[in-house]
C-alpha cells in the first residue's frame, strides 16, 4: 500500500481584509503524518522510526511541544513490537535447536500466531521473546527433563522446608522474622542525556504492611534532587526527583537508595465457620471490590467466577476454589509492555487465553475474588529466593476475623517443575502457598495501578507496576525508560 503523506497547511487571515498566505510546510509535520499512516497499518517498526525522526525535526524548527508528542507516539509504537524481536523463520531454528529430540509433527503445533505468541508488524509475524520459556512451561515433560539436566528445580528445592513443615498455630501468624538490607542504584551515562532540561525520577521503596514491618529508608542519593517521598505507610513507596540536566558533571548520572526491613514467614490456619461479615460500607471494602484499569469486574468475570464456585457461599472456602483454578493454569510469560499499550487489561488478558505470569495470575484472581465481593489486591515487588530473586507479584484477599490472606499462584506453580517430587508433596506445596508465604520477599505496592506521586502528566512505560525506575524527560530525543532498564541494579541481601 501507498504511503499517504499529508502535508498541513496553515492559513494566516490577515486582520485587514481576505487576504491569506501559505505558511511554509512543516518537515515535522510531514514526518508525522508518515508515522501516523504507517502506525494505522500496524507497521510499528517504521512508524516507531519515523515518530522519532519527526520528533528530532519538531526540536529544530522549535516546537517542543509537538516534539515531546512524537516522542510518546514513538515510544507507543516501539512498546507495540518491543518484547517480539524474532520473525518465523528465527524462532522455528530456536526451537529446533532448543528440542532437538522432539519430533517435528510436535513441535508444528507449537507456533499458534495468537495474541499471547506473535503480532503481525511490517509485514512480518514476529515472535515473542519468552515463546522457548512458555513452550516449556506448557510442556511439563520438557520443563522437568531441563530442571533434571540443571540439579535443581527453581523455587521448589529453595523453599520446600518452608512449605512442606508442619505447623499447629501455636507461634501465631507472622514467625520467622527474617532482616533484610537493600541496595539499589540506577547509573545512566551522560551520553544518553540531554544538556538541558529537567529529568524527573520515581524510584520504588519498600512499605510497611501487615507481613513486612520496620522499613527504614537509610538514605537516597544525591539527596539534593529529591524533592519527595511517600513514606513507608503508603500504598506504593516513592521517592521523586529531579534532577537539572545542567547540572549533571562527570560521564554518569547516579542515584542510589539504601533501606532495610524486617519480613515474616505467613502462617494462617483458617477456619471456615469463624469468618466474619464484610461491611459493604466501608471504604476498604469498595476499594478493594472495585473495577481497576488491569483488575476488572465484569459480568463475563463474575459469571466465571460462579462457574468456579459453584454452590459455595462462604468466602473463604470460594477464594480457595478460585486459588486452585488459577494455579491449574501453566505459568506462562506475558507481553506486559504490549498489553500496557493497547490498553489490554491484565486480568481480561488471562480470563481470554489462559496465559499468565505472576502479575497477571495475581491480577485474575483478584479479579475473580473482586467479583464475588471478595476485597482482594496485587501485591508485589521482588521476591528474594536464594538464586531466583528477581520481580514479583502475587495475591493477598481480605476475611474478617483474619486479616488480609496471601497466596503465589507462581511460585506454587514450581512443584510441578519438579523431577523428583512425589504428588503428594507437590499439592502440599500448592496447599501451603493458597494461604501462607515465605520470608523471601521485598514489598514496593500494596496493589497494582497505585498512581504515581506525583503525578507524572505524562505517559510512562508499563506503569501499573514499579519495580524499576520511572521517568519523564521534555527533553530526551529517546525514550528514557528503554536505556534504564539495563542500567537499573537492585540488591536485597539477608543479614539476620
Amino acid at each position: 500500500m501507498k504511503r499517504i503523506i499529508l502535508l498541513i497547511l496553515f492559513v494566516a487571515i490577515l486582520a485587514a481584509g481576505c487576504t491569506s498566505q501559505k505558511a511554509s510546510p512543516s518537515q515535522g509535520d510531514a514526518l508525522y503524518a508518515q508515522a501516523e499512516s504507517q502506525f494505522a497499518l500496524t507497521n510499528y517498526h517504521a512508524a516507531a522510526d519515523l515518530y522519532e525522526n519527526a520528533s528530532r525535526q519538531y526540536r529544530t524548527e522549535g516546537n517542543a511541544d509537538r516534539a515531546r508528542d512524537a516522542l510518546n507516539k514513538g515510544s507507543l509504537s516501539a512498546r507495540m513490537y518491543a518484547e517480539f524481536p524474532y520473525n518465523r523463520s528465527v524462532m522455528i531454528a530456536m526451537i529446533d535447536e532448543e528440542f532437538p529430540s522432539v519430533p517435528a509433527e510436535r513441535k508444528a503445533g507449537w507456533l499458534p500466531c495468537n495474541a499471547s505468541q506473535c503480532i503481525e508488524s511490517d509485514g512480518e509475524t514476529w515472535y515473542f521473546a519468552n515463546t522457548i520459556n512458555n513452550i516449556k512451561s506448557h510442556n511439563l515433560d520438557l520443563m522437568r527433563e531441563a530442571t533434571a539436566k540443571k540439579g535443581e528445580t527453581p523455587f521448589y528445592d529453595q523453599v520446600k522446608e518452608i512449605a512442606l513443615a508442619p505447623y499447629d498455630g501455636s507461634a501465631g501468624t507472622y514467625v520467622n522474622p527474617t532482616r533484610w538490607e537493600g541496595t539499589e542504584a540506577l547509573t545512566i551515562p551522560a551520553a544518553m542525556l540531554p544538556k538541558t532540561g529537567t529529568f524527573r525520577l520515581w524510584i520504588p521503596l519498600p512499605v510497611e504492611t501487615p507481613s513486612q514491618h520496620n522499613v527504614t529508608i537509610v538514605s537516597i542519593e544525591p539527596a539534593q534532587y529529591v524533592k519527595s517521598q511517600t513514606g513507608t505507610g503508603a500504598d506504593m513507596g516513592l521517592a521523586y526527583l529531579e534532577v537539572p540536566l545542567d547540572s549533571v558533571k562527570g560521564d554518569s548520572l547516579t542515584v542510589t537508595a539504601r533501606f532495610h526491613f524486617t519480613q515474616y514467614e505467613v502462617r494462617h490456619i483458617v477456619d471456615p465457620a469463624k469468618v466474619g461479615n464484610y461491611n459493604a460500607e466501608d471504604p476498604e471494602y469498595k476499594k478493594y471490590t472495585a473495577s481497576g484499569r488491569n483488575i476488572v469486574v465484569s459480568p463475563a468475570m463474575k459469571a466465571k467466577a460462579l462457574e468456579i464456585v459453584g454452590n459455595e457461599t462462604n468466602p473463604y472456602l470460594q477464594a480457595e476454589k478460585l486459588y486452585w483454578y488459577v494455579v491449574s493454569h501453566p505459568y506462562s510469560n506475558v507481553p506486559h509492555v504490549r498489553l500496557s499499550a493497547t490498553n489490554t487489561p491484565e486480568s481480561v488478558y488471562m480470563h481470554e487465553t489462559g496465559f499468565g505470569d505472576c502479575g497477571t495470575q495475581s491480577m485474575y484472581f483478584a479479579a475473580l475474588c473482586r467479583s464475588l465481593g471478595i476485597p482482594a489486591r496485587a501485591i508485589g515487588g521482588y521476591q528474594l529466593v536464594p538464586g531466583y530473586e528477581g520481580p514479583h507479584f502475587w495475591s493477598e484477599y481480605y476475611l474478617p476475623g483474619y486479616g488480609w490472606i496471601p497466596n503465589d499462584v507462581t511460585i506454587a506453580e514450581g512443584a510441578e517443575w519438579s523431577y523428583e517430587a512425589s504428588d503428594d508433596d507437590r499439592h502440599q506445596y500448592k496447599d501451603f502457598y493458597a494461604r501462607n508465604l515465605d520470608p523471601y520477599r521485598y514489598i514496593i505496592q500494596k496493589d497494582v495501578d497505585v498512581p504515581l506521586t506525583p503525578f507524572s502528566g505524562d505517559t510512562v512505560m508499563f506503569d501499573m507496576v514499579v519495580q524499576s525506575p520511572k521517568a519523564v524527560c521534555d527533553t530526551c530525543d529517546t525514550d528514557p525508560e528503554f536505556g534504564m532498564l539495563e542500567d537499573w541494579k537492585v540488591v536485597v541481601k539477608k543479614v539476620g
